[in-house]
């Protein structure tokens, strides 16, 4: 009887280790999550995804200024995906969304930046530190930026 009882206690604190195991885990992976997203060096500029593939072949930036836009968009990129992402809520009186799309050499997101003048809105992505370790995969990376509603051209600059 008292071997059932050690036993019962051994699997216990096995089961509890486990349990501090996976609770450390799935915490370690939401504060990287969370941190990617909010990578913005622009407090008018919000990031609100990045993700490695977009479908497009060559480098794009797209300016949405109305849902419409915005789900025709997600309609492209979610051709191959099941399930598909969800477009954000945005509400298209106060705000618009700006999306880079790296092409297939891209193998990082793009860090943006936003300057506004008096007759543009000039984005420039700024250059990253590659590692000598890249990944040889082939994705086509996007991000999707929410910026302030605004009638001003965008200018992008090199």
């Amino acid at each position: 009887m008292r071997e059932l009882i050690t036993e019962d206690s051994k699997m216990f604190k096995y089961s509890i280790c486990l349990l501090l195991v996976i609770i450390l885990q799935l915490n370690s992976c939401k504060t990287t999550a969370q941190h990617s997203l909010q990578e913005s060096n622009n407090k008018e500029m919000e990031l609100l995804l990045n993700e490695n593939y977009s479908g497009f072949e060559k480098e794009e930036y797209i300016l949405i200024k109305s849902q419409k836009e915005l789900n025709a968009f997600y309609g492209k990129i979610n051709r191959t995906r099941k399930p598909g992402l969800t477009p954000p809520e945005v509400d298209f009186n106060s705000e618009m969304i700006l999306i880079w799309c790296g092409d297939n050499s891209a193998s990082n997101y793009a860090n943006l930046t936003l300057n506004e003048d008096d007759e543009f809105l000039g984005i420039r992505k700024l250059k990253s530190k590659t590692s000598k370790d890249e990944s040889k995969l082939v994705v086509s990376p996007f991000s999707i930026y929410k910026l302030p509603l605004s009638a001003k051209s965008l200018k992008i600059e090199k």
